[in-house]
């Protein structure tokens, strides 16, 4: 099977969510699911917004990113995830 690499957008549920913290969740959770983080970095939106990007590598499986989207959602402080790209490694 081929490696995938993904591109995932993490949207705090406020401004006040601590983006340190909120990246270290990210990467436990990243971590449980068997992928390997390449990357994970923040970057401002507006008004003290923030997104948190992980960027992944995984096997290609059934379902995609869609069980690793699933997980990152079960934070709390996580409004929203949503993949942004995907390619071949």
């Amino acid at each position: 099977m081929a490696s995938v690499l993904a591109k995932i957008k993490v949207m705090p549920t406020s401004p006040e969510v601590d983006k340190e913290k909120l990246k270290e969740k990210v990467k436990e959770v990243l971590e449980k699911e068997n992928v390997a983080v390449r990357g994970l970095f923040d970057e401002p939106l507006a008004f003290g917004l923030y997104a948190v990007y992980a960027v992944i590598e995984m096997e290609e499986r059934e379902g995609g990113t869609e069980p690793i989207e699933n997980a990152l959602s079960e934070i709390d402080e996580v409004e929203s995830v949503e993949t942004v790209e995907v390619s071949l490694a």
